[in-house]
């Protein structure tokens, strides 16, 4: 008999997801209201329902129509199933308060202090709290306890500055509760982390870099510099978390800052990251990243062996502006000592808005050297040149 699956999410990032339950015969429904996303070009039918709407969603999941349950790569997403999963008892998923502390700000620098993890040191407020901020030095960052795409987040350089940025992060926040943050000097880098049976059984780290928008990481690349003792340090506190809040099976995908050997939690998701970024992984090592986030979800036996060792080194760009809407036409990639591939995003023709709101395109480039990747990944956008319609370069 033909297992059903619901996908949760539609755009371009959850293909990947798609195609892995194609593999294993699953019959797929696509659910959600943007209809003009390509997920649902790839299923064998669609839902148009907005599942941040969490009842809407368990009603479609209480049809009985379906075997599975499927999050794709945003916060939205993946805590809506976490609900669904929860209120019908569907087995392997972290509960709803896990899910919390997890993917809200404050609730994870809560959950960091009271068990003396790595993090920058922090305050939160409500939405009619005074912010008292003496204990901390400048610089700081505010930041909306529950956005995402770095949407709301401000540096504070002084005491005056702080009522704007309290403003434009309570404007991002969806129940106005904001974080205070200590700005931690650093690289800021990815662990993505396999957990089977309560322990990390593979992990992968990238750097990243936020260039275009200040707060969105928009270039990345894998391997990354990360020092050995500062691998072993997050491998370390990424187990206990783990093991604190009992995690199912499942990927636990989080960024950090490191300098030299130390290292400062940011934020941590169950959901896979977005913008292709398992494609960057696949590039460098071929573990398809993908396919064992849903072999995990399935409760299958998983064996993780890269094809490519050493890794290749492979670079990925977030292709975007930040200009106001304009209407790209075409755009050129020299990128120095790499062989490059494009995954279009945009139809020509249609408007762009600007970082960090709209994306015309992802690049990936292999280079054949470390250092040159390292020094070229962060100044990815230099390279880059993008023809609008108006008939002037952009960007």
């Amino acid at each position: 008999m033909t297992r059903k699956a619901l996908v949760v999410g539609s755009n371009f990032s959850a293909i990947p997801i798609v195609f892995a339950l194609k593999k294993r015969g699953f019959n797929i429904t696509v659910c959600g209201n943007r209809l003009d996303e390509p997920c649902h070009d790839h299923a064998d039918s669609s839902v148009d329902l907005d599942y941040s709407d969490e009842e809407a969603l368990l009603r479609e999941m209480e049809s009985g129509r379906y075997d599975l349950l499927v999050p794709t790569g945003n916060d939205v997403s993946f805590r809506s199933c976490a609900y669904v999963a929860e209120r019908l008892g569907l087995p392997g998923w972290d509960s709803v308060e896990v899910t919390r502390i997890l993917h809200e700000k404050a609730a994870f620098r809560r959950f960091m202090r009271e068990n003396e993890l790595p993090g920058p040191r922090s305050k939160a407020f409500g939405p009619n709290d005074s912010i008292l901020v003496g204990e901390f030095a400048y610089p700081l960052l505010v930041k909306p306890t529950d956005s995402y795409s770095g949407r709301g987040v401000v540096t504070v350089r002084d005491a005056a500055q702080l009522p704007a940025a309290v403003a434009e992060a309570r404007k991002h926040a969806r129940n106005g509760e904001i974080v205070v943050e200590e700005f931690i000097e650093g690289q800021l880098s990815s662990h993505s982390a396999f957990v089977r049976d309560g322990k990390i059984i593979y992990d992968v780290f990238a750097d990243e870099y936020c260039t275009v928008y200040p707060y969105q990481v928009d270039c990345s690349h894998h391997p990354s510099a990360l020092t050995e003792r500062a691998r072993g340090a997050m491998r370390a506190a990424m187990g206990r978390i783990v093991s604190l809040l009992a995690l199912n099976d499942g990927l636990l995908h989080t960024q950090f800052i490191w300098r030299g050997d130390d290292v400062w939690i940011i934020e941590p998701m169950r959901r896979s990251p977005g913008d292709l970024y398992g494609h960057m992984i696949d590039l460098s090592l071929g573990i398809g990243y993908s396919d064992l986030v849903v072999a995990l979800l399935l409760g299958e036996a998983i064996e993780i062996k890269p094809r490519f060792d050493p890794p290749r080194l492979v670079g990925r760009h977030t292709v975007s502006t930040k200009s106001g809407k304009i209407t790209p036409l075409s755009f050129t990639a020299e990128i120095p000592g790499a062989v490059a591939q494009i995954a279009p995003l945009r139809v020509t023709g249609k408007l762009l808005s600007p970082a960090p709101y709209d994306k015309l395109a992802i690049l990936f480039a292999r280079f054949e050297d470390f250092e040159q990747m390292r020094d070229v990944v962060p100044d990815f956008a230099s390279y880059i040149r993008l023809q609008t319609m108006e008939g002037e370069f952009a960007w």
